[in-house]
Order: structure tokens, then sequence, then C-alpha cells
């Protein structure tokens, strides 16, 4: 019961309150999959799965959405929502070479 209705008030937030998904147009380009495939395969960028390993593991939850994977000042970043384990909805900005979380809004 509790999941559901944290679900129906995650379902409720307007998009707006993600400031930086709505960020997204100044930092330019975002990568098709074919791009971020070919970045990851060369090195250049860890797979997603190992981004999101540190995470669960220090805030527990799990990923409610991929929004993307950008150039934020010619650094590749992941851009993902987030529900913590206490039900908190937050966005992570991580490095996509190193996995370091840039920012947590």
């Amino acid at each position: 019961m509790r999941r559901i209705v944290l679900a129906l008030a995650l379902s409720a937030l307007p998009m707006t309150t993600f400031p930086a998904a709505s960020a997204q147009g100044q930092w330019g380009s975002s990568f098709t999959a074919d791009d971020a495939r070919d970045a990851r395969q060369r090195g250049e960028i860890k797979p997603l799965n190992q981004i999101l390993r540190p995470i669960q593991n220090q805030y527990g939850g799990n990923m409610r959405k991929f929004v993307g994977l950008f150039d934020q000042g010619g650094r590749k970043v992941y851009i993902i929502d987030w529900v913590t384990r206490r039900g908190e909805l937050v966005q992570f900005t991580i490095d996509a070479e190193s996995g370091r979380v840039i920012s947590v809004n």
C-alpha cells in the first residue's frame, strides 16, 4: 500500500521540479544510444549499471528514470532520477567517465 501511495505521489509531481532536467537545453547535445554504446566500447564512459551500483549502496532505493547522457562543458554526464530508500526523489548528475557524483538535486 505504501508503494502505491508513493508511486501516485511521484506521478503527480510536475516535471518542473527537476531543475537539471529542465537545464538540458543549456548543455547542447545529448547522445544517441549508438553514440553512448560507442563511447562505452572505447572506454570513454562507464556502463550505467556500474554507475548505479554505488548509488544503490549509498542511498538505497532505485532509479526512477534515466534522463540521459549529456555533454556538460566537454564532459559526458549521466543524469538520472532516483527514489531513495526514504522515498525522496532526487536527481543525480554523474561524471560518466569516473562515476563520480557531481551533484544531487
